[in-house]
């Protein structure tokens, strides 16, 4: 991907308005760049929570709450979690690290020498430093600042509470905080926010990894002496566990109260991976107390089974662990497993609205984008595991229906930043804002990563936001650029008030500019014009028939930059390559990760495409690509897009009456460049089959969509006339007679020839005949070749039909 310059300002930002995913980086209210990854949105009501957030001196506003990962040193080491608040959700307010990593070394090797542990020693050791009120000559006053910081949370009581002097911990939790926060160590990722009504305390769940204790990578470390320089501390993808922390106020500091793996049911085949929990999201149904008469329900939604299978699990009143532990929990009662009919899908969102649980998903692969997924449900635990079948996908008719990809938009639009919907716009989900989850208002949440040299995400990574629409069951994320959260017509579908259904000839590309009306929540908004994709204008206009169309609303008012969707009804040739009886094919195609055939190139899908990429030597100089079609027909051009690789010229040849491949006019034609459409023109011929010759010398080729636009040979006006020829006996003697009937509606003249003579006959009225009898001149007669030939003027050109006909043998003697 191309990398923005992280101090570039946002081209497309406006005051007051979310940025566009275009690669610039957010400022917060102080102008640095927000550092929050993985994060996710809560709203709280400062009288609720009984705090004055934004320091106005009062608790009557209704704050937003950003929690993320800060990535200054992308994970190496792991910096912790950073808040913010908001009051407009575009305004963002730095609170700090409110669950920091630190670096001190509190491990030893067990005593076996396989394993790591905390060593009580050091921890009292740190403890010491900690309530030390002044330097001396063990320990700098940043050592003691930095020891006070870390196990202030885990104070109980204290000595001295001014001078920073405990007297009891909660020793426990302090012991884990030293081993599971360590910085050069662990994981902290997608960390998610929830306030919690019953405890009245500010819950941090995240995603808690790092590598197990008798990984031999980390003895070996911390036997070193833990080196904070060393990256080389083992896996740290593999305890798989989700982190629980909690404080009094949204800035921390947060104490570490728990990390654990979640829920498993005994006999499902992932030994040695039980309650496994990767990428993973945090929803809290609003309203719902199935657990607790005060606190809302909520739900940990994490990749488990080596981020194969997604499961559910209901946390405890308290929001500090799953409900039940580990396989204590009951299979569609406390948890679900296996809940998606599809396998390796993770970053799960949630949300609900109108009585239906969603969730969006991406791929697994690492740190590059893939297509989002949505899902949907009645209710978050799911009564069964749902029976996987064939390739380890479950049936159509799984636990959570599957909606499909819910991103939106023209890929080619500019000034939004990347638009490109079959990844979501270059991210991976995060969290779904829920703004008003009665009206349906909801934000996507998503991140844009982008890798440092250690081979992990950092902070030059972006942010993509986007509004989201929930209508009839179906979700749209909908990249409209920068946007304005306090516009609420961007949470609500455009309905057309008439369908937009439009049509036009071929030649009208350049002037194609309907206009069109629609409602959005109730409002009407007429003569409304769209910026429509250069792409799908190419391809609707390059041939007769009914087409797709993808663009945006024009200009500057409340609806400008949203997504719309069209068909237009083209008038002029076809397009030979998608007419019925049509055949592709080609000399080579892609079967390297994947296979992608000639027909790709002919389906109508911009999204499919024919391939020739081969890995190492395996490229091909040069590549034909035929299209036999049923019939004749005309053709003049050939109109194709090339998205990857090099071509270097492509020539057309046609395909005779004969079965002989004839050159046309187009010989090593340059193509545009990549991503625009090439027009190879030539002189018209009428054939059945074109073969195209691509030269790609060193490279390849990837063609979206290619069509030829052909009409009808014309066909010449032709005579009605019927003719009949037969021998006749007469006086023992055998006669050759013929009849021609003119059943056309213009007068005829007609020639009648036989072996015996001829007779030429003008002007035969439409309904008469030309008839004549020729002797033999003997009484038997063989078979003879006898013909009729007509003309006339017809529109004022005149027309020629011939019949030839054979008269049987007879013996009249």
């Amino acid at each position: 991907m191309t990398e923005a310059d992280p101090a570039a300002p946002s081209a497309t930002t406006a005051v007051g308005t979310v940025p566009a995913p275009d690669g610039s980086a957010w400022r917060d209210a102080d102008g640095e760049t927000i550092k929050a990854h993985g994060g996710s949105v809560v709203t709280v009501d400062e009288a609720e929570v009984g705090l004055d957030i934004t320091g106005d001196g009062t608790t009557d506003q209704e704050v937003h709450l950003w929690y993320g990962e800060d990535k200054t040193n992308a994970t190496r080491p792991v910096d912790g979690v950073r808040g913010y608040w908001s009051t407009d959700l575009v305004t963002w307010h730095d609170m700090g690290r409110v669950l920091p990593s630190h670096q001190h070394f509190t491990l030893r090797v067990d005593a076996a020498g396989t394993s790591v542990e905390v060593d009580p020693a050091k921890l009292d050791a740190l403890k010491e430093v900690a309530n030390k009120t002044a330097p001396d000559a063990t320990s700098t006053q940043t050592q003691i600042d930095d020891a006070k910081d870390f196990v202030a949370p885990y104070v109980e009581t204290w000595a001295d509470e001014a001078a920073g002097v405990a007297a009891t911990y909660d020793e426990a939790a302090l012991s884990n905080a030293s081993y599971r926060l360590n910085g050069n160590v662990n994981i902290m990722e997608r960390p998610k926010m929830l306030w919690n009504a019953r405890t009245k305390k500010f819950v941090v769940i995240y995603h808690a990894d790092g590598p197990l204790a008798d990984n031999a990578d980390l003895v070996r470390w911390v036997r070193g002496g833990g080196d904070p320089t060393n990256q080389n501390v083992g896996s740290r993808y593999s305890r798989a566990e989700i982190g629980f922390a909690t404080s009094d106020t949204p800035w921390g500091p947060f104490k570490l109260v728990n990390t654990t793996k979640m829920n498993w049911a005994p006999g499902v085949p992932n030994a040695g991976r039980e309650g496994d929990s990767r990428d993973m999201t945090i929803f809290q149904d609003a309203g719902e107390h199935a657990v607790d008469a005060v606190a809302d329900d909520a739900y940990a939604v994490y990749s488990s089974e080596m981020n194969k299978w997604m499961y559910v699990s209901r946390l405890n009143a308290e929001y500090t662990g799953p409900l039940e532990t580990g396989s204590d929990a009951v299979l569609g009662q406390d948890f679900s497993n296996r809940v998606l009919p599809d396998f390796s899908r993770e970053a799960s969102s949630v949300f609900k609205h109108d009585g239906w649980y969603y969730m969006l998903t991406s791929g697994t692969d690492g740190w590059a984008s893939t297509p989002v997924v949505a899902y949907r449900s009645r209710s978050m635990i799911t009564p069964t595991e749902a029976v996987v079948g064939n390739g380890d996908r479950h049936p159509a008719t799984g636990q959570w229906e599957r909606l499909g990809n819910p991103c939106v938009g023209d890929p080619a639009r500019t000034g939004v930043g990347n638009a490109d919907p079959v990844e979501c716009f270059d991210s991976q989900p995060t969290f779904v804002i829920a703004l008003d989850q009665e009206a349906g208002r909801f934000a996507y949440m998503g991140d844009r990563w982008i890798t440092e040299p250690n081979g992990s995400a950092g902070e030059r990574s972006r942010y993509v936001w986007a509004p989201i629409q929930v209508r009839d069951g179906q979700v749209t994320v909908e990249n409209v650029g920068s946007w304005d959260p306090a516009n609420t017509t961007l949470f609500h579908p455009l309905e057309p008030v008439e369908p937009w259904e439009f049509t036009a000839h071929v030649d009208e590309r350049d002037a194609f500019d309907p206009t069109f009306d629609v409602t959005v929540d109730g409002t009407r908004y007429d003569g409304l014009t769209a910026g429509w994709s250069t792409t799908s204008l190419d391809a609707a206009f390059a041939a007769k028939g009914t087409h797709a169309l993808v663009g945006h609303v024009a200009g500057d008012g409340p609806l400008a930059g949203r997504y719309v969707t069209a068909t237009v009804e083209v008038d002029g040739p076809v397009d030979v390559c998608r007419e019925p009886g049509t055949t592709v094919s080609a000399s080579f195609h892609q079967t390297e990760w994947g296979t992608m055939p000639a027909a790709l190139a002919c389906d109508g899908n911009l999204a499919t495409a024919w391939s020739t990429w081969a890995g190492g030597t395996g490229k091909k100089d040069r590549v034909t690509f035929t299209v036999a079609a049923a019939q004749p027909w005309s053709v003049d051009a050939v109109h194709l897009t090339n998205t990857e690789g090099t071509i270097t010229g492509v020539t057309v040849e046609h395909r005779d009456a004969d079965g002989t491949w004839l050159p046309t006019t187009a010989s090593a034609v340059g193509p545009g460049p990549n991503g625009s459409r090439t027009t190879v023109s030539f002189d018209a011929v009428t054939t059945d089959a074109l073969r195209l010759t691509f030269d790609t010398p060193g490279s390849y080729l990837k063609i979206s969509e290619l069509t030829i636009p052909g009409t009808a040979p014309a066909t010449a006006p032709a005579l009605a006339v019927s003719t009949d020829a037969e021998v006749r006996c007469l006086a023992g003697s055998a006669y050759v007679a013929v009849r021609a009937t003119n059943d056309d509606t213009v007068p005829v003249d007609v020639t009648l020839t036989t072996p015996f003579g001829s007779r030429t006959v003008a002007a035969v009225a439409p309904g008469k005949n030309a008839y004549q009898s020729f002797a033999a001149r003997a009484p038997s007669t063989g078979a003879h070749e006898v013909s009729v030939t007509a003309s006339a003027v017809v529109d004022g050109e005149r027309v020629d039909a011939r019949h030839d006909l054979t008269t049987s043998a007879a013996s009249c003697g």
